[in-house]
């Protein structure tokens, strides 16, 4: 049996019955005691290892309740990052200069442009695509996932016939009926499926890549949303290897893009490093690209986004896979959507788990009564600070002002009564950084400086609490994390200095324990 003593620390330990202390005993990975130096010391023992903390301050690490984790690795190994450029002329040439590094003929693929920010103001285009790589196939993703632009060769490669349509997404045309090469939602899918897939060694590469950064930045525990099958094997088998050191839920999808197949429920699964206990559906599509489903339209125009699922069928299998013990999550941003859902999960039939049985991913606009339901059948939210820094410009080009202005209105949520976590969705945005999440939260700016939803602001307190023990509760693991007491596991950070909101901007994680074990270092 192992035995550390953590002391001299400054611990928020987000549990209200013992909000702070100084020091932690820890045996075998688990704190079995919490509380003053004297007390915890007194509990030393002749193998017992000593480590101060010298008077840092000390949080449970922090827990990103959605991020696509194999997909922030993919951008630091095999995906060519478009977050940030300004310009369709930018994009162009770092397409050419990735493409240098690739076989003849090889599929060119590259995700995170916005065109918010490109100076052209507008999409890429399959003529913008052809003009500088005619001879391969490329594919490039808009930053929220939900759309895609190709070019011609990815098109013949495709062998897509004219006329093809697909429910839940667009295939967008040009002015004589032919294929633009621009697909929204499920209809990405069409493109996506025939590009060669991942290996399993370039899978677990990948969340390697995502699990570096993610303790670096004292991130320890994640969910990553909407696993494909094959990705779920490489995660059990990267448990299995002990591969895995952060802790790590995985939401295995139901019906993915592109057709109208269902995937079969895979087996329930838990150990300390790995949870699969909940499914994922789309009920529609991104905010900052126009297509979450909205009772009245966008600014400027007519569409009011796409609405993914078919009621029926969404009652059906997510029916199926409660009474199978999995726990549902539903990405609904626009108000259609999350009313939608809710329908869907009131006239669902109680099935065996209890605990936070439903989540909700994103919620972009719940109305009052949605929220009365959320608390009284138990949904919990997802929710994305990040996005008012980070796409803030986007919302302020796609809503009135009075409808801006309650956009992810996460206060509201928490005051009603909701179970929140904090989360980024990265890489929908760039900043997988806890300390920018916490600083969105509490400003509510976007990159401008403008505030957005000003009644919507966390504290820092309330910003800490929903990124740690909220995002737990939502994942249904704050038994085991989300907070430092008796029982739990010792994931913790320390940081560079105490927490205010006023140092967010400088602060920095100085170490990560997974376990009490000391899994990151800042040198």
């Amino acid at each position: 049996m192992s035995h550390q003593i953590f002391h001299s620390g400054h611990i928020l330990t987000q549990d209200p019955l013992q909000p702070v202390a100084e020091a932690m005993s820890v045996s075998d990975g688990r704190i079995v005691y919490i509380g003053s130096n004297a007390d915890v010391l007194a509990m030393r023992q002749p193998h017992t290892a000593l480590s101060s903390l010298h008077g840092r301050t000390v949080l449970p690490g922090f827990n990103d309740c959605h991020v696509h984790l194999w997909k922030v690795g993919n951008l630091r190994t095999y995906l060519l990052d478009l977050r940030g450029v300004g310009s369709i002329a930018e994009m162009q040439q770092k397409l050419v200069e990735f493409a240098q590094h690739k076989p003849k003929g090889a599929w060119i693929q590259a995700r995170g442009y916005n065109e918010v920010i490109f100076s052209e103001r507008r999409h890429p285009t399959l003529a913008d695509l052809d003009a500088v790589l005619p001879d391969n196939p490329v594919c490039v993703m808009r930053t929220c996932a939900h759309q895609i632009v190709v070019n011609s060769r990815a098109l013949a490669a495709c062998q897509l016939p004219n006329n093809i349509e697909i429910a839940g997404g667009e295939v967008k045309r040009l002015a004589d009926g032919a294929l633009s090469g621009h697909f929204t939602e499920t209809a990405i899918g069409l493109i996506i499926n025939k590009i060669p897939s991942y290996s399993a060694t370039e899978y677990r590469e990948m969340i390697l890549a995502a699990q570096r950064e993610c303790l670096k930045l004292g991130i320890t525990s994640a969910t990553d949303p909407a696993v494909m099958p094959d990705l779920l094997a490489v995660y059990r088998d990267m448990d299995a290897n002990q591969d895995l050191q952060m802790r790590i839920n995985a939401f295995p999808i139901r019906i993915p893009d592109g057709g109208t197949a269902v995937l079969p429920l895979p087996e329930r699964y838990e150990s300390e490093n790995l949870t699969i206990n909940c499914v994922k559906f789309f009920a529609d599509g991104g905010l900052s690209g126009q297509t979450a489903a909205l009772f009245s339209p966008y600014l400027g125009g007519n569409e009011r986004g796409v609405l993914r699922l078919d009621r029926k069928v969404f009652l059906h299998l997510a029916q199926e896979a409660a009474d199978a013990g999995f726990r549902i999550a539903t990405h609904a941003i626009g108000d259609e959507a999350i009313q939608f859902v809710l329908d869907v999960y009131q006239n669902m039939r109680p099935a065996a788990h209890t605990n936070h049985p439903f989540r909700l991913e994103h919620v972009g606009f719940p109305s009052q009564q949605n929220l009365d339901i959320m608390r009284r059948i138990g949904v919990g939210a997802a929710m994305q600070p990040i996005f008012i820094y980070e796409l803030g410009g986007n919302f302020s080009t796609a809503l009135e002002p009075e409808r801006l202005e309650r956009t992810y209105p996460i206060r509201s949520v928490i005051k009603s009564g909701v179970t929140v976590g904090i989360s980024t969705d990265a890489p929908v945005v760039r900043n997988l950084n806890p300390f920018v999440n916490l600083r969105a939260a509490i400003s509510r700016t976007d990159t401008t400086g403008r505030v957005i939803g000003p009644d919507e602001r966390l504290t820092l307190d309330e910003s800490i609490r929903a990124y740690t023990l909220g995002s737990a509760t939502l994942q249904d693991t704050e038994h085991r994390v989300g907070s430092l007491k008796i029982g739990l596991l010792a994931d913790f950070i320390t940081l560079s200095a105490p927490i205010t909101a006023e140092n967010l901007a400088t602060l920095r994680v100085e170490a990560t324990y997974i376990g009490g074990q000391k899994v990151f270092e800042r040198h």
